[in-house]
């Protein structure tokens, strides 16, 4: 009983860092012991989405001018509420649901981003492969923070976080730096090793690919989550997708993460891997903002302190 009390411990654990090893999603550097600046409230869409973005939102999306820019949904197992209808969006649910079971934990979000006034002729491909560019700058994400609900102070989330080249030899690759570097990596799989303050290092296989009007990527993790030593993740445990569509009024970002988890501490599992994915979106944000993709936004660190018509309504309850 003992030996297995103590099994059931560390798969709690590991659910609730496992949003840690997202790799694909984004952050300001905050001091570790400090708080963030107080709540703040997500922007508010301030213009109307282009007619193509407007038709691809799922069913309960309503990204209308006054509407907060990010949508939420949190559920267990189950089909996927906000993939967009955009190309690409098969790839990203056909990854998700390949390896999903009734009890995997499904944390979404949907948010547009309103572009910077046009300064040239929009040009989708230049911004297409200018969204690859920040997604594969796996070396940023070492050192991003998020906030702990349970601590209630930032801790950062990657203490390393760098390509490589498999999961065996785990050599250390540069980023690419140009679009040409960028297209040569693109039908290749990709390696990227992370460590958080947690669980031993990981190696996970990262997918990437560019349409003519989106972006995707499709991550899992390539070895097993450990604890000194000790596997309490599988292989493929955790599995995420990002997609991203551009147009020259922003961009509509789609992100998904699937966890394995146990059937008991749901609801701390979801507060501890929301907020992480916050994180990632901070820094998404942060990034596309000084490369001038969109304009600069708000964000809440807290998924707590999300407004509720940022949160998709839905009728499962989570119990512990």
């Amino acid at each position: 009983m003992q030996l297995e009390g103590q099994r059931l411990k560390l798969c709690i654990l590991v659910a609730c860092m496992s949003a840690a090893l997202i790799g694909s999603l984004f952050a300001q550097q905050v001091s570790p012991s400090s708080p963030p600046p107080g709540p703040t409230p997500p922007s508010k869409i301030n213009v109307p989405l282009p007619p193509d973005l407007q038709r691809a939102l799922p069913q309960g999306v309503e990204f209308q001018p006054g509407s907060p820019i990010l949508c939420t949904a949190q559920h267990i197992g189950g089909s996927l509420l906000l993939a967009p209808s955009l190309e690409g969006a098969t790839t990203v649910v056909s990854h998700i649901d390949a390896t999903t079971k009734a009890s995997n934990l499904i944390i979404e979000a949907l948010a547009f981003l309103p572009g910077p006034p046009a300064k040239t002729p929009y040009n989708v491909k230049a911004q297409l492969e200018a969204l690859g560019l920040i997604f594969n700058q796996f070396g940023s994400l070492q050192g991003i923070q998020y906030w702990s609900a349970s601590r209630k102070i930032m801790r950062t989330l990657y203490t390393e976080a760098y390509r490589v080249d498999n999961p065996k030899t785990r050599n250390k690759l540069k980023d690419p730096e140009t679009v040409a570097e960028l297209h040569v990596l693109l039908p290749q799989r990709t390696y990227v090793y992370q460590k958080d303050q947690t669980f031993d290092g990981v190696v996970t296989e990262v997918q990437c690919s560019m349409s003519q009007t989106t972006f995707l990527m499709t991550n899992t993790n390539a070895t097993p989550i450990r604890l000194i030593g000790i596997p309490v993740l599988p292989v493929d445990g955790l599995r995420t997708g990002f997609l991203a569509a551009p147009s020259s009024e922003g961009i509509l970002l789609y992100f998904v993460t699937s966890i394995q988890s146990p059937s008991i501490g749901r609801s701390r599992v979801f507060e501890s891997a929301s907020n992480k994915a916050l994180a990632l979106l901070h820094w998404f944000t942060e990034t596309a903002v000084a490369k001038r993709l969109i304009e600069p936004v708000s964000l809440p660190w807290n998924f707590d302190d999300l407004p509720p018509e940022a949160k998709l309504k839905i009728t499962q309850v989570l119990t512990n």
